[in-house]
């Protein structure tokens, strides 16, 4: 990349910014390193990384790399057999640890995330070295007592000698209290010895380490303790040594482990970057663009990520009907952000970073970003200049060419207004014929012109309000810019015959072009008129829908729980009824049992088998209890062949006015007929007998009938018995069937599946080009026996499979 161009599109900001996010050296120098690429996979890696890293940290923000550091140097000394400090030991020991939490953490994230995951499968692990430094080393940074027993044995004969040296000194004190400067004991050169008076040192005999800088005391070490200090020094060299043993052991350890360690270093350095990418994304609200292999630029509601405060988001398009857009417009009315955003977020996406825009935003690969923007302006102090670098333009031109996208500012400025604009127009034809994608802003009225006719270029402008004498930010394609010289004039109080006068001496071919813009305008603010109040009907009309969808889906819920209500006073039915045959059969093995003896006759078994005879029948005859259905959809209604007329058609099958006991009805919930035994009690329930069963329900479902009716109704019940239902298979494949089809036999099998008991299924679709998973997930999402549905894992079966759990 150009790296001119770099730096004037402030990308070593970004890069900057990025870096706070990281947690430690390795990942910032990565960071660092981080420049956008050219290579469409790589730009495609990069981001899915970071919109991997950026799930991951929206769901567990916790998640780092926590005290890792970069070991690498340590690591360096230690195989050069040097001997690592108790402190880059520790460094050492919490980086493996670092190491060995992602790996863990990694692993059991979602395998929508298979790069970071990938990572963390590479992280190496070394639980030996990470025990042997954690037996050796405290977390503060010292050697154990325990590191070895030859430590341990010294250290005890360490504290004892210096236990009894305590002792001697402080008998010492005591006895020489009148020589000495101060009553307590101190060291020198690593000795122990007591403060002495200059003029009474003759009292205490020993040697002198030491004098103060006055001279009134020196330092003595009693005769009588030599011996002591020699054996405790004795003891403090072996200790040193042991301890050197300990560590150039652990030392040794670790330049075994050099690679392992040296590249969990680099693992953790790249996981770090990327949850820095991700950190950095959440903070500008980024999102990761789609990418374009054919060159198009859309970006939707952008924003340039250094800006801060309320900002107005760009709306900007290149690549497909044009490839160069001239934009216009007052001065500091948002040109040169317009253009410094569109740049810096191309090299931002191929960088691997997410942009702050809508994720609607499509992002070409250029291979070269080339920007000459003015005297390099700041935008975040909202500062604009229009000086343009004759130089830095024949840089560009040497590099301009089909792939790179050209950014120029203010072109052909800073010179006599003709000659610019003419050499302007040939820097733009120059470029168009290269095939490169360009933006240039331009105050020329005859770029406007040069915009409006050429093929694949348009004009653009920056909006200003005349009215409050102030730019709105908002950038508009296809529209040229007007100067709103002589407006802004009248707006702030100029002579209106100067401005009349103004206008006469304005070129023609001005005043034409700007009637022409003005004319456009209208007509741009009459079609958005129009299209707002298309708008409008559109959501007063989605509204209308959505409260009929709410009328239909709550007339549905109470459908759903009559029916739901009718089978569960139909399963009542068959409870009691199998309750009666039991009772019937034990009452029956009972007699039988006692035929023999004479006790009971076969006219009463007979009549006891007749009796049981008649409870199975009216058992069976009950309606098997049907799962709730959708209402069926226009067209798909079943053809119902007409009943026959029989005599006595003429006559009423419901009459009017509440039943009277005896009288013959109808239960609605169970279309079954009986006969009304007791009128409704408190509760509103009757009691009514359906052959040899009697059911209380409720008085509202009942329908008085004629008893030519009731008989006709008793004589045509036939309905399975639940023994002869078969249970479906959990899967079902749909693929290769048309959709009208399909939705049937789903509705079909779902209901299947219901009365079969089955919790859960599987419908197999295929991925092919969706339409058939649309047309099986619209009708589960309104069906009532669903309770959810989703996709299973990719291994299972992924986009081609819907799994379906029912309501139980």
């Amino acid at each position: 990349m150009h790296t001119k161009s770099i730096t004037t599109l402030e990308y070593p900001k970004i890069i900057e910014r990025l870096t706070d996010h990281c947690a430690f050296s390795a990942s910032k120098a990565l960071a660092l390193e981080l420049t956008p690429s050219d290579d469409l996979s790589v730009v495609s890696h990069r981001l899915a990384l970071t919109t991997e890293a950026r799930r991951l940290l929206d769901s567990r923000p916790d998640v780092g790399v926590r005290a890792a550091r970069d070991v690498r140097p340590q690591v360096a000394l230690a195989v050069r057999s040097a001997m690592l400090l108790p402190e880059q030991l520790i460094e050492i020991q919490m980086t493996m640890r670092s190491a060995a939490y992602l790996h863990r953490v990694l692993s059991r994230i979602e395998e929508d995330s298979p790069l970071l995951r990938r990572l963390g499968a590479d992280l190496p692990l070394r639980p030996a070295l990470d025990a042997h430094i954690e037996a050796a080393i405290t977390d503060e940074g010292a050697v154990r007592d325990t590191a070895s027993p030859q430590l341990h044995t010294v250290r005890n004969q360490i504290r004892i000698a210096q236990q009894r040296l305590q002792e001697r000194l402080n008998n010492l004190v005591g006895e020489f209290r009148g020589a000495l400067q101060d009553g307590i004991i101190t060291m020198r050169e690593g000795r122990y010895v007591l403060p002495v008076r200059s003029e009474a040192r003759s009292q205490v005999r020993g040697i002198i380490h030491d004098q103060s800088a006055s001279g009134a005391t020196v330092f003595i070490e009693p005769l009588v303790i030599v011996e002591m200090n020699n054996r405790l020094r004795e003891l403090e060299g072996e200790e040193r040594r042991e301890v050197e043993r300990i560590l150039l052991e652990l030392s040794a350890e670790v330049a075994d482990n050099a690679p392992y360690i040296t590249l969990a270093v680099e693992l953790l350095a790249d996981i770090d970057l990327q949850f820095a990418k991700a950190r950095y994304s959440q903070a500008i609200k980024g999102t990761a663009p789609h990418l374009s292999e054919a060159g198009v630029l859309r970006l939707v509601d952008a924003r340039h990520p250094l800006l801060t405060g309320k900002v107005v988001p760009l709306n900007f398009q290149l690549g497909e009907a044009f490839n160069m857009v001239v934009i216009t417009g007052p001065n500091t009315g948002g040109k040169t952000v317009a253009l410094k955003t569109v740049g810096l977020l191309a090299l931002m996406t191929q960088a691997g970073l997410h942009i702050p825009s809508d994720d609607r935003s499509i992002m070409p690969i250029y291979r070269e970003v080339l920007a000459d923007i003015g005297d390099e302006q700041s935008i975040e102090q909202s500062l604009s200049t229009f000086s343009s670098h004759l130089t830095r333009i024949i840089d560009i031109l040497s590099n301009a060419g089909k792939g790179t996208l050209v950014l120029l500012d203010e072109l052909g400025a800073g010179t006599d207004p003709s000659e610019g604009s003419a050499l302007a127009r040939a820097i733009l034809l120059t470029i168009r014929e290269r095939g490169a994608a360009c933006v240039a802003t331009t105050h020329y009225s005859e770029l406007k012109a040069f915009a409006h006719e050429q093929p694949s270029v348009t004009n653009a402008s920056v909006e200003f309000n005349v009215e409050t004498l102030s730019p709105t930010y908002r950038l508009s394609i296809g529209i040229p810019g007007r100067s709103n010289a002589l407006a802004i004039a009248g707006r702030l109080g100029l002579d209106p015959a100067i401005i009349e006068r103004a206008r006469t001496m304005t070129d023609s071919s001005t005043a034409s072009m700007e009637e022409m813009l003005s004319d456009i305008q209208r007509e741009r603010q009459a079609t958005a008129d129009e299209r707002f109040e298309a708008s409008m009907q559109r959501a007063a009309l989605e509204d209308e829908r959505r409260q009929l969808g709410d009328r239909v889906a709550e007339l549905e819920a109470q459908r759903i729980e009559m029916e739901r209500e009718r089978i569960s006073i139909i399963n009542a039915a068959r409870e009691e009824a199998r309750k009666q045959i039991q009772q019937m059969r034990s009452e029956l093995g009972r007699v039988r049992s006692q035929t023999g003896k004479g006790d009971v006759s076969e006219a009463t078994l007979a009549a006891l088998r007749a009796r049981l005879r008649g409870v199975e029948d009216n058992a069976e005859a009950l309606p098997m209890p049907a799962a709730p259905r959708l209402p069926p959809r226009q067209g798909r209604e079943r053809d119902r062949a007409p009943r026959p007329a029989t005599a006595g058609d003429d006559e009423p099958h419901v009459i009017a006015g509440d039943p009277e006991v005896g009288d013959p009805v109808r239960i609605g919930s169970l279309g079954q007929v009986g006969e009304l035994l007791a009128l409704p009690d408190s509760r509103g329930e009757a009691e009514v007998q359906v052959g040899s069963l009697k059911l209380r329900v409720a008085a509202r479902d009942l329908e008085r009938l004629s008893r030519r009716k009731a008989r006709d109704e008793r004589t045509v019940i036939t309905m399975p018995s639940l023994a002869t239902r078969e249970i479906p298979e959990s899967e079902m494949d749909l693929r290769g069937q048309r959709a009208e089809a399909v939705i049937e036999a789903v509705e079909q099998y779902l209901n299947d599946a219901y009365l079969g008991g089955l919790p859960r299924v599987r419908l197999v679709h295929g991925k092919g080009t969706g339409a058939l998973r649309q047309v099986v997930r619209e009708l589960l999402t309104r069906h009532p026996l669903v309770k959810s549905f989703g996709n299973p894992p990719q291994n299972q079966g992924g986009d081609g499979v819907t799994e379906v759990v029912l309501n139980q």
